[in-house]
């Protein structure tokens, strides 16, 4: 009797019919489950989002991927404070369910700094030097534009550094990594400026004073060296220089 129970038993597992009955009593069992929750207003029905300004609300609900009337119990809030990190603006969140029908979400996002340059593309970042996005960035045009490999990283104490000088910072349009050492600047004038390496707001200021007092950036220069503590090298436009130099060549 045993053994014709066992074989009949196995004979049902081999046919499927076990692994059906199993099936259809689940999606039963959740489908009653579904409908008990449903009854008891345990669904999404409220999503509030703070501290978005670049985020729409739209782009916050198909991160999460939540919609209005799903089981709330089945929202994982750790889960969609995952996808909402990946959003390139979002530099943090908080998701939380409140039952028994609110889901509320706080974000804070990053703070555009600079236009990083890029194989040939602008790529907006943050302080930290992450990329935000690639998208709409003509509104952000009146931004610094920085390049170089390792630009971004060092992009926030240089921007720190000129803001000290703001008159003079609005003439830099773009500001180059050399060699993970130092910067050039090249300025909407289109002079450039080398930058030392070390006690460069020391430079900076000197730059100011001189620019103040003597205003070399009416004059016909193309370039200015700083990187020479006890001295400020120029570079004369080709006509300039020839004028300065009789014999006609370049000094």
């Amino acid at each position: 009797l045993m053994a014709g129970l066992v074989f009949g038993i196995w004979r049902l597992q081999q046919s499927g019919i076990v692994g059906q009955a199993l099936a259809t009593a689940s999606d039963e069992l959740t489908a009653w489950s579904d409908r008990q929750i449903v009854r008891a207003g345990l669904t999404v029905q409220h999503v509030f989002v703070t501290g978005r300004g670049e985020t729409s609300k739209p782009q916050v609900l198909r991160a999460m991927g939540v919609l209005s009337g799903q089981s709330i119990l089945a929202f994982e809030p750790a889960e969609a404070r995952q996808k909402l990190l990946r959003l390139g603006w979002v530099e943090t969140a908080r998701v939380e369910r409140r039952l028994p029908d609110t889901i509320v979400v706080h974000l804070r996002e990053r703070q555009a700094l600079a236009l990083w340059q890029h194989k040939g593309r602008h790529v907006l970042i943050d302080r930290g030097g992450k990329p935000i996005t690639r998208d709409n960035l003509a509104r952000f045009a009146h931004l610094p534009i920085v390049v170089g490999q390792d630009a971004p990283a060092a992009a926030a104490d240089l921007i720190d550094m000129l803001s000290q000088k703001p008159a003079m910072f609005a003439l830099v349009r773009a500001a180059v990594r050399i060699g993970s050492r130092r910067w050039d600047l090249r300025l909407k004038n289109g002079i450039k400026v080398h930058l030392p390496e070390v006690r460069t707001t020391d430079a900076w200021a000197r730059l100011a004073e001189l620019v103040a007092e003597h205003r070399i950036f009416e004059r016909d220069v193309v370039a200015i060296d700083l990187r020479l503590p006890d001295r400020l090298v120029l570079r004369l436009t080709p006509q300039a220089a020839a004028r300065k130099n009789k014999s006609g060549k370049e000094t």
